[in-house]
């Protein structure tokens, strides 16, 4: 880097990356990557997220930095609470999350309630920095443990799909049920 700042080498580019992946906590515990590792800098991604309770009306954004599957094995970066979103049942009401690193490395968080437009961000200036020995050890972690964490993800996605199924179904037959006959209430 020292040569091409000094004009002594002029065919490299430097380009500096996230030594590891960025996301959030989201439901059951699981991390949602936003950032993967060695992303480019500057980068920036979003994604939409539901709420996960009845006439939810705020919701935690819990900023984590790792590879590991499981929200509980990265490291907590910045949390904070988005309010004011509208009362719906579950899933209904949607929070775009957006993550942007610039050029100086700085992340800053962004999220949005889409019916109301209300946002809150969250800067993170000194995101947790990990020496060079720590970043290997994380990710030689990640591996040694990706199995086990695989199927803990799975667990707790099926989980979060069978309890949106079982919503998703009640509200059917809640809004069906005038036109089901008595014959066939019987067999239910």
């Amino acid at each position: 880097q020292a040569s091409v700042l000094n004009g002594e080498i002029k065919e490299m580019l430097l380009l500096d990356v996230t030594p590891l992946s960025l996301g959030i906590e989201t439901a059951g515990g699981l991390f949602t990557r936003l950032i993967k590792r060695n992303s480019t800098i500057p980068t920036e991604e979003n994604m939409t997220f539901a709420t996960q309770e009845d006439f939810q009306t705020s919701m935690m954004i819990h900023v984590l930095q790792g590879e590991r599957e499981m929200a509980k094995e990265n490291t907590s970066v910045g949390l904070f609470k988005l309010e004011g979103i509208p009362k719906a049942p579950k899933y209904e009401q949607k929070v775009e999350v957006t993550f942007k690193i610039d050029a100086n490395g700085i992340l800053t968080v962004t999220a949005e309630i889409l019916e109301t437009g209300k946002i809150e961000i969250i800067k993170v200036k000194e995101s947790q920095s990990f020496s060079k020995e720590e970043i290997i050890r994380k990710i030689i972690e990640a591996t040694k443990f990706n199995e086990e964490d695989e199927r803990e993800k799975e667990l707790v996605e099926t989980r979060n799909r069978a309890a949106s199924a079982i919503c998703v179904t009640q509200r059917f037959l809640e809004k069906e049920e005038a036109k089901i006959s008595d014959v066939d209430r019987k067999q239910l």
